[in-house]
């Protein structure tokens, strides 16, 4: 396969990909009884199928797109990624998450998910950190506004000393 810049694509998401795919078209035979309802009365298979149907999609996402986010040096197949560069993707990933769970309850939703998307951005290196800023900054808003504003969860917004 050619990644359109004369190069090999780089072949070590595939096995992701299709694993997504997989486990969404397995879950989805699981809960191909479950009543799925409608979006005004969804059933308890609702949930089940749409997240089986998300796990489909990204798995051809991963398999369409592998590799094109690498630097041109880095797309070639085989490349090894370095060990410290995953264990920076593992930590990040894993530390915003952890982080999110621990602010939540005391910073309230838009602060606590504006450290799990920054965190989870330094994951990858930022040329500008203004657009990690920024990045974080939309997701928290559009996150506060979905869940609190228009599914009225009862999910604190301001910090803890501010209520």
């Amino acid at each position: 396969m050619v990644d359109g810049q004369g190069g090999e694509a780089d072949i070590s998401h595939r096995p992701l990909g299709l694993f997504l795919i997989v486990a969404g078209l397995v879950a989805l035979w699981i809960a191909r009884d479950y009543d799925i309802g409608t979006f005004i009365s969804m059933g308890p298979g609702f949930f089940p199928v749409a997240v089986s149907g998300c796990l489909v999609v990204f798995g051809v996402l991963v398999l369409l797109m592998s590799g094109r986010d690498l630097p041109e040096g880095e797309r070639r197949a085989g490349t090894p990624v370095p060990f410290l560069h995953r264990l920076r993707v593992l930590a990040a990933i894993a530390g915003a998450i952890v982080l999110f769970g621990l602010t939540l309850r005391s910073l309230g939703l838009p602060v606590a998910a504006f450290l799990l998307v920054f965190v989870a951005g330094l994951a990858r290196p930022v040329e500008h950190p203004l657009v990690a800023i920024a990045t974080a900054a939309v997701l928290s808003a559009f996150t506060t506004l979905l869940f609190v504003v228009l599914l009225k969860l009862n999910i604190p917004i301001l910090p803890e000393f501010l209520r």
